[in-house]
């Protein structure tokens, strides 16, 4: 068993290491890109600080692929696990600008309920993306429609040639191909969130998959108490964020998430990709946002 471990983990550091080790660039490096973005955008109150975070690979692009994690020093089960992941599409900026706002918030010690709450967040999964102002990676995939999900290899393809083959969406040419895609799933099976949180735009509405979604039929008290915390969201927001029954895909996280190995998965769906904007979104989005992470869905 040992044995068999040892493998897999020197077979996913292979994949891990996308880029040529010559090409792989610091945090300090791309930290100085991130803030060069935030200035572009006008964005004053944050900054991307390489000494908090921690590198869990490179992109194609040898961009490290950030993330950080607070509250595992408290040994509390009772205590959620939430796992936040923002700019999962490069040019949807704006939950980047959340992410790092979460992190502020959470060194500062601004979060009164720090200590009720364990919180995996990965500010700019997409690193690529980000900085090239893209929805796909370099290597031209979705990374949501890339995760290893059940239907992938029956679906995928089929579900993109129904969307004309739109180059947004390729779901790449085998799932979980992506770094960015096996990031996404080492968070989840290394940290068993209680409930995964994504941040995306332009649709403006709360979305669940898994438990809560009324496509779920499964597990009746933990339907109810995670449909709940998305209900609360909305009425937080002052119906700013709206629930609705969104449709998930092969290779997306909600499908491999909620769907798959059903962890609450609330999708956010700020109303648009203007950057001007974030910070009157991130006004609205804190206290919901909050509040939901401070809630153990799964007793």
């Amino acid at each position: 068993m040992n044995y068999l471990r040892a493998w897999f983990f020197a077979i996913s550091f292979v994949f891990v290491l996308q880029a040529n080790a010559s090409d792989l660039k610091s945090k300090e490096d791309f930290c100085k890109q991130v803030n060069k973005r935030f200035k572009e955008f006008k964005w004053k109150r944050i900054i991307c600080n390489p000494e908090r975070w921690d590198v869990y690979g490179y992109s194609s692009q040898g961009n490290p692929i950030l993330y950080q994690k607070f509250g595992f020093e408290i040994d509390d089960s009772s205590i959620p696990v939430n796992l936040v992941l923002c700019s999962i599409h490069g040019d949807e900026a704006n939950g980047s600008y959340a992410c790092f706002h979460i992190v502020r918030d959470m060194i500062y010690g601004r979060l009164r309920d720090l200590k009720k709450m364990k919180i995996v967040v990965a500010p700019i999964v997409n690193p690529d993306g980000f900085l090239n102002r893209t929805r796909t990676n370099a290597r031209g995939v979705d990374i949501n429609r890339n995760l290893p999900t059940a239907d992938w290899d029956g679906n995928s393809l089929k579900v993109w040639k129904s969307y004309k083959n739109d180059p947004n969406k390729y779901p790449g040419e085998k799932a979980n191909s992506e770094i960015e895609s096996q990031f996404q799933v080492e968070l989840i099976r290394r940290f068993s969130p209680d409930k995964v949180i994504a941040i995306h735009a332009p649709y403006g509405f709360i979305d669940i998959d898994g438990p809560g979604d009324s496509k779920y039929y499964g597990a009746w008290q933990l339907s109810k108490k995670a449909r709940l915390v998305a209900l609360d969201m909305q009425a937080e927001s002052k119906n700013f964020l709206k629930l609705v029954d969104f449709r998930f895909f092969p290779g997306s996280l909600g499908n491999y998430a909620g769907n798959e190995r059903k962890i609450p998965t609330y999708t956010i769906e700020l109303p648009a990709t203007d950057t001007s904007k974030a910070d009157f979104y991130w006004t609205i989005l804190r206290k919901p946002l909050l509040n939901a992470m401070t809630i153990k869905v799964n007793n």
